[in-house]
């Protein structure tokens, strides 16, 4: 399996927002917050977006990191 997860630092800079994609999951995650992680976005993507991959498909996959230059995740529905 193979999850995208698509990242914007939130406007306080200290926490990012994500949006996970999963061709198995019908559906797109909801935007997740992961509190004071901005810091650590370019680091190993299973140590900082493993678990919120896990808890919204079910099971580990290989994540892709797509990062949101232009605009941001508020709002995203």
């Amino acid at each position: 399996m193979k999850a995208i997860v698509i990242t914007s630092v939130a406007e306080n800079k200290r926490d990012l927002q994500i949006v996970i994609v999963e061709r198995s999951i019908p559906i797109v995650s909801p935007v997740i917050t992961l509190y004071d992680k901005a810091i650590y976005r370019d680091s190993n993507p299973y140590s900082v977006y493993g678990p919120s991959v896990e808890d919204w498909v079910g099971k580990g996959c290989e994540i892709t990191v797509a990062d949101c230059r232009s605009g941001n995740l508020d709002g995203w529905e």
